[in-house]
C-alpha cells in the first residue's frame, strides 16, 4: 500500500547524513524498493525517534521503512516542518544516501537528476498531450460529426499550437494527478488521525495488524553485565530484599541487559524452585516478581505491577497484582497458585542462561504471531490514560 511503513532496529548502525553505509541489520530487514527514514537532531546529530524524542533504550533506536519514495519524502518533510530542530535523512536498501531534509530545504544525492528528469518529461508531456488532443478530435468527429484533426493536413503553425496546447493539457493532468494522490494519502491516513477509542481509529489498528507482522525491534538474544543499581525507591528495595533473605532466597547479583537497558537484581530459592527478580525498566519503575520455571519451558510468575496491555506468551503466565501489593502478597501467590508440574531447579549456573532462553522464546513467538489489532488498541488506550494522568503507561 502507498502509506505502508514499519520500524527497523538501527541501534549501533546509524548512518552519517550525506554518507553511504553498508552491512547494517536494518538493510538486511529492508524489502526491495523500500526507503529508510532516519531522524537526527540538527545540532548534535543525536538519533531521534519518530516523535523526534531522544531514545531511552536501544530498542527505541530505530528507523522507519516506507514502501514508496513519495510517502517517505512526505513524512520526512512533514517531520521537519513540525520540528524545525531536526533533520531527516533517506536511504535505500543498498545503504545509499538519497536525500537530507532540513529547515533550509532539501539536499539530494544527484541534484541535477531531478532537473534532468523534468526536462526529459517536457517532450513526453507534449507528445502525450498532443496525442490526447488528436484522439479527442477523432472521438468528437465520431460522436458529434465535427471535422477531425488530421496530422498530414495540419500546418506547421497549427502543429506548434497543438503541441503547446498538449503541454498545457499534460501539465494540467499532472497537477490533477498530484492533487488526487495527496487526497488519497489524506484519506488513507485519516484513521490514524482519529481520536483514541473511535470506530475510525479501529481501522488503523486493523491495518497495522495486517502490515506490521514481525516486531523486529526486540532483540532475539540478550547478555548480562554485572553492575550496581541506583534504585528509584530504596525503601521498597530494602523491604523486598529483607523479605527474600528471611524466606531463604539467595542473591545471585545485579545485572544490566545492555540490549534493552534493563537492570535487575536476581534471587533464587533452589529447594522451592523459585526465582525472584527486582527489575528496573526505563520509565517503568521497579517491582518484585517471583516465578517458577518448568522443564517444558513454561512458567508461572507473580508481580506487584499493573497489567501490561499486550498478550502474554501462551505458556508463560504472569499474574499482575498491582503496584500496591506487598512483597509478602507476591510471594504468597507465587507459592500457592503455581500449577503442578516438573519444576526446573534454579542454580547459580542456570538462572541467567534460562532467562535468556525464555526471552528468546518470547521474542520468536511474538515475531511469528505479530501484534493484533486488540493489542494496538489496548496500548493506545493505556498511553492515552497515562498521558492524561501524567504517569507511565507501563
Amino acid at each position: 500500500m502507498l502509506i505502508d511503513s514499519r520500524l527497523l532496529p538501527a541501534s549501533g548502525a546509524f548512518p552519517k547524513p550525506g554518507q553511504d553505509i553498508s552491512g547494517t541489520l536494518w538493510q538486511q530487514y529492508m524489502r526491495s524498493g523500500e526507503i529508510a527514514l532516519f531522524t537526527f537532531d540538527a545540532k548534535t546529530s543525536q538519533p531521534l525517534t519518530a516523535k523526534c524524542e531522544v531514545p531511552e533504550t536501544p530498542i527505541s533506536e530505530y528507523c522507519s521503512a516506507f514502501r514508496s519514495m513519495y510517502w517517505a519524502r512526505m513524512v520526512a518533510k512533514g517531520r521537519v516542518r513540525i520540528h524545525p530542530h531536526v533533520i531527516t535523512v533517506l536511504y535505500d536498501k543498498r545503504g545509499r544516501w538519497l536525500a537530507t531534509m532540513s529547515r533550509e530545504g532539501e539536499d539530494r544525492r544527484n541534484p541535477g537528476l531531478g532537473l534532468a528528469w523534468l526536462l526529459f518529461q517536457l517532450p513526453l508531456w507534449a507528445f502525450f498531450g498532443t496525442l490526447v488532443i488528436f484522439a479527442a478530435s477523432v472521438l468528437s468527429a465520431h460522436w458529434f460529426g465535427t471535422e477531425p484533426l488530421l496530422w498530414d493536413r495540419t500546418s506547421p503553425e497549427e502543429l506548434n499550437g497543438l503541441i503547446f496546447a498538449g503541454v498545457l493539457l499534460a501539465g494540467a493532468g499532472r497537477l490533477l494527478f498530484e492533487l488526487g494522490r495527496r487526497r488519497l494519502v489524506l484519506r488513507l491516513t485519516r484513521p490514524a488521525r482519529q481520536p483514541v477509542g473511535s470506530p475510525e481509529r479501529d481501522k488503523f489498528y486493523k491495518r497495522l495488524e495486517r502490515t506490521n507482522k514481525p516486531n523486529l525491534l526486540m532483540p532475539l538474544d540478550i547478555t548480562f553485565t554485572p553492575t550496581s543499581i541506583d534504585w528509584p525507591e530504596p525503601e521498597k528495595y530494602a523491604a523486598w530484599t529483607e523479605l527474600l533473605r528471611r524466606e531463604g532466597f539467595q542473591q545471585l547479583g545485579t545485572f544490566l541487559i545492555p540490549e534493552a537497558q534493563v537492570l535487575a537484581d536476581y534471587w533464587f530459592h533452589p529447594e522451592e524452585a523459585l526465582t525472584a527478580t527486582i527489575p528496573k525498566y526505563p520509565n517503568a519503575g521497579m517491582w518484585l516478581s517471583v516465578s517458577t520455571r518448568y522443564d517444558d519451558w513454561s512458567s508461572f510468575c507473580v508481580a506487584n505491577k499493573k497489567p501490561v496491555p499486550i498478550d502474554p506468551h501462551p505458556t508463560k503466565k504472569t499474574v499482575y497484582l498491582g503496584s500496591d501489593a506487598s512483597g509478602e502478597t507476591v510471594l504468597e501467590h507465587a507459592r500457592r497458585d503455581r500449577p503442578k508440574g516438573v519444576r526446573r531447579r534454579p542454580t547459580r549456573d542456570n538462572i541467567l542462561s534460562d532467562y535468556a532462553t525464555s526471552w528468546r522464546q518470547y521474542v520468536e513467538w511474538r515475531r511469528a504471531r505479530g501484534t493484533t489489532a486488540d493489542e494496538y488498541r489496548r496500548v493506545s488506550e493505556a498511553k492515552a490514560r497515562a498521558k492524561a494522568a501524567g504517569t507511565s503507561w507501563l
